[in-house]
């Protein structure tokens, strides 16, 4: 056998390992022609499409850029070459090759349908929308556009209109598995949960047991409350998985909303052996910690957390709130006062704020803060109520009543709210008030 015929035959086992899932070694058969022949255009090209599908995206670049070396108006390749640009966020570059494909053949859709792709990645969504029409311009419908142009919606909350977009997409093809799985995602963001989870289940069953989606779908059934069928899927993604740290974390998330406290421990430790800045993991070892009284050994944990995290608002907002249920109420009021640097306008964070210093006993610091959630958010029955025990704390008898009152308005059918204000209603209860409490002088009201 001579050299050519043996870098053919090279190819030719290439295809054979591609069509068989052997990747890698698909790709050294590739090379290793290439070796031989290094002026076949083809053979680069399928490097390409085989790196591609490794997700080497790098060196897919590199090999499409040889191919067009040696066939610099191949609309295919250059096509190829933009799609693999954007996963790099080499943006400018991909707008470059579909730029070309244009200039050569302005009648190839794809280039349109992938630019509705870069668009999107850059945020210029109006663009990606224009490309949308000009791809219609060539072809009247393309269940691809449809679903690029689903997902720039989605990037803009336009939660409607990405359904549309998806729901033409699997008309026009109803066994694109991604469609099917951004629909179940767009329902959840809309929060029609019944919705998701039927586009979920679909999901499941079009793939098997594929872990990604398994672990989307228990995480959408925790939100729906379904803990045992949760549970169930985070079981199976364990069993196909066993070292993946989203399932052993889920599993310690439902072990604690059970109440399971050995249990939920043991699986956060598990996720922390694994994977040691896992998100989450070591605050919800401290708050199983808390829970058990090891209160030195939860501090630990949950000070690791804080440092992990960073200036992230949601992991603080937790670890403060977990504070002040274990009394830990200086360390909580630190979080808050971080917590309010990082996100000044949240009415959430200036009232657990508040709450901390009411904790403290800092009751003219808690009221600022308190003052401070409302003027963000008018209907904050919570931060009425806490203003009212506040005042009432400090004997400002008028103004108890009157956030009490506001606070009923409201939240009629709180039961805390309501036992406040009939006690203020109570005249029993002022006389036996003024005994306890000194009010304020008329010049500090």
């Amino acid at each position: 056998m001579n050299e050519w015929t043996e870098a053919e035959f090279r190819v030719e086992r290439a295809h054979e390992l591609y069509e068989h899932g052997r990747l890698a070694e698909a790709a050294a058969e590739l090379r290793a022609a290439i070796e031989i022949n290094p002026y076949n255009p083809a053979w680069f090209f399928n490097l390409g499409l085989t790196l591609d599908a490794m997700d080497d995206y790098e060196r897919a670049c590199e090999a499409y850029t040889r191919a067009l070396e040696m066939e610099d108006g191949d609309v295919e390749t250059l096509n190829c070459l933009g799609i693999n640009l954007t996963r790099l966020g080499r943006y400018a570059e991909a707008l470059e090759s579909f730029g070309k494909i244009e200039q050569i053949d302005p009648t190839f859709e794809p280039s349109y349908c992938n630019r509705i792709v870069t668009y999107t990645e850059m945020g210029d969504h109006d663009k990606a929308e224009l490309m949308y029409y000009m791809a219609r311009q060539v072809k009247d419908e393309c269940s691809l556009c449809y679903y690029n142009l689903g997902v720039s919606y989605f990037a803009q909350r336009m939660y409607d209109k990405s359904i549309a977009c998806w729901q033409r997409a699997m008309q026009l093809d109803d066994n694109h598995l991604d469609t099917r799985l951004r629909l179940g995602e767009a329902y959840w963001a809309k929060g029609e949960l019944d919705q998701a989870r039927r586009h979920f289940q679909q999901a499941i069953e079009m793939s098997g047991e594929d872990v990604e989606i398994l672990l989307d779908y228990g995480e959408l059934l925790v939100d729906l409350n379904d803990l045992e069928a949760a549970r169930d899927k985070f079981t199976r993604a364990l069993k196909i998985d066993p070292s993946n740290p989203t399932s052993m974390f889920y599993l310690g998330e439902i072990a604690l909303r059970h109440g399971q406290l050995s249990a939920a421990e043991q699986r956060f430790k598990q996720v922390l052996r694994n994977d040691p800045r896992f998100p989450d993991a070591h605050l919800r070892l401290a708050e199983v910690l808390f829970r058990r009284n090891q209160v030195q050994l939860a501090r630990k944990h949950l000070s690791t957390e804080i440092r992990r995290c960073g200036n992230d608002p949601n992991t603080l907002q937790e670890a403060g709130q977990l504070l002040l249920e274990a009394n830990q109420t200086q360390q909580a009021n630190t979080v808050f006062r971080k917590l309010v640097q990082l996100i000044p306008n949240d009415p959430q964070a200036q009232h657990n704020l508040a709450v901390s210093y009411f904790m403290l006993q800092r009751f003219d610091e808690g009221i600022r803060y308190c003052r401070r959630a409302l003027k963000l958010n008018p209907v904050y029955s919570q931060a009425l109520y806490n203003l009212a025990l506040a005042h009432m704390k400090i004997g400002d008898i008028t103004r108890a009543r009157r956030y009490a009152r506001r606070a009923m308005l409201l939240s009629p059918q709180d039961k805390n709210i309501v036992r406040l204000a009939n006690r203020m209603d109570s005249r029993g209860f002022w006389h036996k008030l003024r005994g306890l409490l000194m009010p304020r002088s008329e010049t500090e009201a």
